[in-house]
């Protein structure tokens, strides 16, 4: 069977074992996109529509119980809520700042300030070079004066 017979015959069954599990309509979408991606990469022979159904199944929950875990691990705080977090004023303008950033600055900032990683780690995790990470750290340390500096004086 194909994926896309796959799709029409048990997606709407997948999409409603995520629903429930993961109570979120995006996250089981994701999840029943991820169980098909699972169901292309599968090389091994089924012997019958039930035993596809029931593998599509299995893998289904076993992906929705990962995003539970990876979730619980995780906790997710709403952008709307973030500035709640902050204990002061500064840090809710940092926060801010912080936010503004493009996406090559924050990804590095993450993973020095926040995950912990050394330069070297983070080459290899964003498959880039040392002074490419530097720079962005540079940049990016820049960037934040500049909105911060802004967000003091205006």
């Amino acid at each position: 069977m194909e994926a896309e017979e796959a799709f029409e015959e048990f997606g709407n069954m997948l999409y409603r074992v995520g629903v429930v599990m993961l109570r979120s309509r995006y996250d089981a979408e994701d999840a029943v996109q991820d169980t098909l991606i699972k169901y292309m990469e599968h090389r091994k022979e089924f012997q019958s529509k039930e035993h596809i159904k029931a593998w599509l199944l299995r893998v289904n929950i076993n992906i929705c119980k990962n995003k539970l875990r990876f979730y619980q691990r995780h906790p997710l705080i709403p952008l709307e809520q973030l500035g709640m977090t902050c204990k002061n004023e500064a840090d809710h303008a940092l926060m801010e700042a912080l936010m503004k950033l493009p996406a090559v600055y924050k990804e590095v900032f993450l993973l020095y300030y926040v995950e912990g990683y050394k330069i070297g780690e983070i080459t290899e995790i964003l498959k880039i070079s040392e002074s490419a990470v530097k720079k962005r750290l540079e940049r990016g340390r820049e960037k934040l004066n500049e909105l911060l500096g802004g967000h003091e004086n205006g």
